[in-house]
């Protein structure tokens, strides 16, 4: 039977990551360890050969596209369907901040939780369907291809959850690192199967950031 292959990253380092800072739909740069991240990123990857790379438009994630493009000779599809959950009034706040005044939103990134209205942003509802929606089209118009989406730390929680389904209530969502990369394929009858998660072992020599 015949699949999808994908490659998941997650972007670089950010400012903002260092700083425990909520990015959401902030649109942050990498730093100099991201920039170095994205790179060692882009050799691990050298010589898969992949039809398509797909990236949030936001820049962090673009500009570790960036680098994986030219690598592999592709240039990087930008999406807006790819971008971090939209969390309105949060972003910018630090994350000691929010987890006092925001703690079930701030819980919906490490356990399964039923869905949170976010003030002035998306529900996490609204967020994961839209992530749900993406992977399966992608999934189907690339059935038989092998690509990589470039997305964040958020999505790729929702991309864990769409593959292996919803854990048990109060379980740990698997954590992605910066500048890590997950594979899975999506079989034309529309089953998933994860093959790895959270591989980092190419940035084993590059200072990496704080999880958020």
């Amino acid at each position: 039977m015949e699949y999808t292959e994908f490659y998941f990253i997650r972007h670089g380092q950010t400012a903002d990551n260092l700083k425990g800072i909520l990015q959401g739909h902030r649109d942050t740069d990498l730093d100099e360890v991201g920039l170095r991240q994205a790179e060692a990123l882009a050799e691990r990857l050298r010589g898969i050969e992949v039809d398509g790379i797909f990236t949030s438009d936001l820049r962090r994630t673009s500009q570790t596209a960036a680098a994986i493009g030219k690598v592999l000779a592709q240039e990087p599809v930008p999406m807006k369907e790819l971008r971090e959950w939209h969390l309105g009034e949060l972003e910018g706040k630090c994350w000691t901040e929010l987890k006092e005044q925001y703690p079930e939103i701030v819980d919906c990134f490490n356990v399964e939780m039923d869905d949170i209205a976010v003030p002035g942003g998306e529900s996490h509802e609204v967020f994961e369907n839209r992530i749900f929606q993406c992977l399966e089209k992608l999934g189907r118009e690339w059935c038989g291809k092998r690509i990589i989406l470039v997305t964040h730390g958020g999505v790729m929680r929702a991309v864990f959850k769409h593959i292996v389904g919803p854990v048990a209530a109060g379980n740990i969502l698997p954590i992605s690192s910066n500048a890590s990369y997950s594979n899975a394929v999506r079989y034309a009858d529309g089953r998933w199967r994860l093959r790895c998660w959270n591989d980092v072992a190419h940035i084993s020599n590059v200072c990496d950031s704080k999880v958020f």
